[in-house]
């Protein structure tokens, strides 16, 4: 059996891989907890899904499993404070977002106004793996706005890439 790299080097090895900062929250009753994501990836094209990624000790699984929907927000620069403020553990959910403009689609799940994209999901699964859980969501709407650049996560710190 190979020797299992030490966490810190795990740690190390993926802060070099630069990500998209997303933001995924859901609407549960009347309230509203989102948290900010790196791990969030396409799935499949037939049907139309997307994954992300959560800490299991983090609340918004079991609220996106009782809610059965959760948006994506793709931030855009100049939304690193939005980033920093979602990233917050111990935060309570609450009964609007004020400090940030949202939109919604038709889940009614809180979505990040200005964010590069977003898509609005229903729950397809949630599957275990390690310490996180497996989101899996299908996509009922997405849009884009081709003119804003996307808020970047590497070696951990938001950046701005630069696109030529």
């Amino acid at each position: 059996m190979q020797p299992t790299a030490h966490p810190d080097e795990f740690r190390g090895a993926l802060a070099s891989w630069a990500s998209g900062v997303t933001v995924v929250a859901t609407r549960l009753d009347e309230l509203l907890y989102g948290i900010t994501v790196s791990s969030f990836a396409s799935l499949s094209l037939d049907p139309l899904l997307v994954l992300v990624c959560l800490d299991n000790t983090n609340r918004l699984a079991r609220m996106i499993q009782n809610s059965g929907r959760f948006a994506v927000s793709v931030l855009a620069e100049g939304q690193a404070e939005i980033a920093r403020w979602f990233a917050v553990s111990g935060r309570e959910p609450v009964p609007a977002f004020d400090q940030f403009g949202t939109i919604e689609m038709s889940t009614g799940s809180p979505i990040i106004a200005g964010a590069v994209a977003h898509l609005d999901c229903e729950l397809e699964r949630i599957v275990a793996g390690g310490d996180h859980s497996i989101v899996v969501g299908r996509v009922l709407g997405a849009a884009s706005d081709p003119l804003r650049q996307p808020l970047v996560y590497f070696r951990r710190a938001y950046r701005t890439p630069r696109l030529d």
